[in-house]
């Protein structure tokens, strides 16, 4: 039990850009990854009704870069300007619907 609660411990760590010491850059994260793969997908599915979904996979990667980038030291902690993009862009949506 013990080895594999490691190794599990192992793999989650390997998800982790901020685990690994890289830093995404407030561009690459948001335009590449949670612009495009959570806020327009949602978009989308509000647009066109719910026949998709995130795949489980997805969804934690997604999580996961959000949480990476929330979490990196100072100045690369963009935990201020992700809530800013996602505010702006959930209102410009509401408000072009």
């Amino acid at each position: 039990l013990m080895a594999k609660s490691k190794r599990s411990i192992s793999q989650i760590s390997t998800m982790s850009n901020s685990a690994q010491g890289n830093i995404i850059q407030l561009e690459d994260g948001w335009n590449n990854v949670i612009k495009t793969g959570a806020i327009d997908v949602l978009e989308r599915t509000l647009d066109n009704g719910f026949d998709t979904s995130f795949e489980p996979k997805e969804y934690i990667r997604i999580y996961t870069t959000c949480y990476d980038m929330c979490t990196q030291r100072s100045p690369y902690n963009w935990s201020r300007d992700l809530y800013q993009r996602h505010g702006e862009t959930i209102e410009q949506y509401l408000n072009n619907t």
